[in-house]
Order: C-alpha cells, then structure tokens, then sequence
C-alpha cells in the first residue's frame, strides 16, 4: 500500500464510521477511536514504505553489480522481499491486508475503551473487504500512472528521480481525479 496520508486517514475515517454507526463497536471517546485506527494503518504504510525506499537505497549502491538483464523494479522488488521477510511483514497484497485487519481486530480486543458488539472475526472481515476494495483502486491507479509515463515520448528510466517525481505527481493528479484527495 504506497497511499496518502491523507487517503490514509479518509479510509480509516469510513472504517471507524461504518463499525461506529452500525454498531459494531462502541467508543468512549470515538476521535480517539478513529485515530488509532488511523495510526495503525499509517504505520503500515509506514512500514512498506520505509522497506522500499531502504531496497531502493541498496539497489541504488549496487547498482554496478546487478546484470543488465534485470529491470530496477525487479530488483528492488527481489531485496524487498528479503527485508519483509526478515521484518516480518507481508509483501503480497491479499496477505498483507489480512495482516493489517488482524492488528486493527487485536486492537479491538485489547483496547478497553472500545466495546464490541459482533464477533471479533465479523469485525475483521468487514475491515478486510473496504482494505481490498481499497488496494483494487490503488492497483488500477497505478496502472493508469505507469502506462501515462511509458506513453511519453521520452523514454524515462525507472527508479531515477525524474521517473519517481513524474510518477508522484501524475498518481496523486489520479487520485484527486477519482475524488480520494
């Protein structure tokens, strides 16, 4: 999940609404509710973001050795999945969405200012649904932002700093264009 803060807080905004207003759960205080809920997504973005920038940085360094044969992506992928591995975090989608409505179902069960009123499981499923509904926008979005920058004339070579500021800022124009910012 490489999403927006902002995008970020509107899912876990709709989240913490929907459990609230159907009476899932039940919040002594329902802001700080929906903040932690928003934390714990913001730390899994966090989470990924921080392994791809580091596999960007290793790739990067070693640039000289890799073979000419093996594209950026494949290689910075190749070494964030053994940083994943090794931080105990999911890189496949389906996998790690699973993983992140566990922890937000942990903190349901754990957090004693919040009352569940369904089973715990019910509650994860229902997160787990608006998540995936969530990375199939995310996918096609970045589709759209990868075809748009192959479509130009000038071939821009990913993973330099042209292709990662064009790719920025043509996703984020996606994203106000679907109306998530």
């Amino acid at each position: 999940m490489k999403l927006p803060a902002k995008l970020v807080e509107i899912v876990a905004h709709n989240i913490s609404q929907e459990l609230l207003e159907k009476h899932l759960v039940e919040a002594d205080d329902p802001e700080k509710f929906k903040k932690d809920i928003t934390d714990i997504l913001l730390k899994a973005v966090e989470e990924e973001r921080q392994i791809h920038e580091e596999a960007e940085r290793l790739v990067e360094q070693h640039i000289n050795l890799i073979d000419e044969e093996i594209r950026f992506r494949e290689a910075v992928n190749k070494v964030k999945e053994k940083l994943a591995e090794e931080r105990g975090i999911h890189l496949d989608p389906e996998e790690r969405l699973n993983q992140v409505s566990q922890r937000i179902k942990k903190y349901l069960e754990t957090e004693d200012s919040v009352e569940i009123f369904e089973h715990p499981n019910k509650i994860r499923r229902i997160v787990l649904e608006r998540l995936k509904k969530l990375l199939r926008e995310e996918r096609e979005i970045d589709k759209e932002v990868r075809q748009r920058i192959r479509s130009y004339s000038k071939k821009i070579i990913e993973g330099t700093p042209e292709w990662k500021i064009l790719y920025n800022r043509i996703y984020e124009d996606a994203l106000r264009r679907r109306g998530l910012l």
